[in-house]
């Protein structure tokens, strides 16, 4: 098993690849799912969001660049925006979260993590029977994300605790032993520690960092297939 601390340690994927971008856009997309959204299409670039929002009108746009909602944007990246989007495609672009996205989309099959799921992705990892698995970790601008290496830690440790003679890299013990040492803190860890979660709180967004700092709210697995995150694979 190996973690990608960042966007550009990723080179080749295994057939099983895990995104994480706790802060915010993977915990924003299991909540829109949570509430019954129809898919998320994540894109990396703010035009072709709005190239697919002219197209397709009545889809909602979400996203965020420098934290904030563009404005003519329907929802930002808070997971609270998502909480009324049932039966609505969303249209995502966010600053790091579908940027790895589109790093990894070619991995056979990809799914969408956060500390609101963790342990339901780690379940269906494990039942996959793969022997090779790749968690990419989002990061900010392009450095390491303490808040993503957190979470890698939390699926390695539901992983090891099921499955049997798992290896691990040298960053997927890193990843495991950072969790080990903070996971009982997230909150304060994502707050006070983690720069992102430092600075979202600055902007006034405590109160999404709070939130994504929750364990396993959602049972949900979001999987990405031709182009779109939908739920368990449906």
């Amino acid at each position: 098993m190996d973690v990608f601390l960042t966007p550009g340690d990723i080179t080749d994927l295994p057939d099983i690849a895990i995104a994480i971008d706790v802060l915010r856009a993977t915990s924003s997309m299991v909540v829109a799912l949570a509430r019954g959204a129809k898919a998320i299409i994540p894109v990396s670039a703010l035009e072709k969001a709005r190239e697919l929002k002219a197209q397709n009108p009545d889809a909602l746009l979400g996203g965020e660049r420098e934290s904030l909602k563009p404005q003519d944007f329907d929802l930002g990246n808070s997971p609270f925006d998502y909480e009324q989007v049932k039966g609505k495609e969303i249209i995502m672009t966010t600053s790091n979260g579908t940027k790895l996205i589109e790093r990894m989309k070619k991995a056979r099959q990809l799914y969408i993590s956060s500390f609101l799921n963790v342990k339901s992705v780690a379940e269906k990892v494990i039942v996959s029977g793969c022997d090779a698995i790749g968690i990419g970790c989002a990061g900010n601008r392009g450095k390491l994300a303490l808040e993503d290496v957190l979470c890698a830690g939390a699926l390695i440790k539901n992983i090891t605790s099921t499955a049997k003679k798992v290896e691990l890299t040298d960053s997927a013990v890193v990843a495991l032993n950072e969790y080990m040492m903070l996971g009982k803190e997230l909150e304060r860890v994502l707050k006070t520690v983690a720069s992102h979660g430092k600075a979202l709180v600055r902007k006034g967004f405590g109160k999404d960092v709070a939130f994504c700092a929750k364990i396993d709210m959602f049972s949900i697995v979001p999987v990405y297939i031709e182009g779109k995150v939908v739920r368990n694979g449906l």
